[in-house]
């Protein structure tokens, strides 16, 4: 144990330094998949899970600034790795609930869309049968055996 504590303190700035910029580069992209799914959303109007987004952006933010105390006190890094630990916890329960809440909401506005559609399309539906029943059906069968009379 000893042995890895001492490993931790020798290497304190190459263990904290790429984790805490891992953290910031997983919420930028988190974030920007939430943008593109969002516009999905708006042009095609289908239902895009973001849940997973959530809870991933809740963890990263829970850890960061475990993270920084960390780098910003070199002393205290188990404090730090302790805070991000509980951290990453805590607001990933919270982000996991506020993805499962947009998720449901998503989900009910997709199908209510999905609905609407159908409906739309019954109706259109129904209004082309009406239409057909308006124009007479002709049974009249000709046959042209291709002889043609040019002149």
């Amino acid at each position: 144990m000893q042995a890895v504590l001492d490993f931790i303190n020798k290497h304190h700035y190459d263990i904290f330094i790429p984790l805490t910029a891992l953290a910031v580069l997983r919420i930028i992209v988190c974030r920007a998949q939430l943008k593109k799914i969002a516009s999905l959303r708006e042009k095609k109007g289908a239902y895009h899970a973001v849940g997973g987004n959530y809870t991933e952006i809740g963890v990263w933010l829970g850890t960061l600034p475990g993270f920084v105390l960390a780098l910003a006190a070199p002393k205290l890094w188990y404090a730090g790795l302790v805070l991000a630990v509980i951290g990453g916890i805590l607001l990933g329960k919270a982000g996991k609930k506020k993805g499962a809440e947009l998720d449901d909401i998503y989900r009910e506005v997709a199908l209510e869309l999905k609905r609407e559609a159908e409906a739309a399309r019954q109706e259109a539906s129904r209004a082309l049968e009406a239409g057909a029943e308006e124009i007479p059906e002709t049974t009249e069968i000709t046959e042209n055996k291709g002889e043609t009379n040019n002149g």
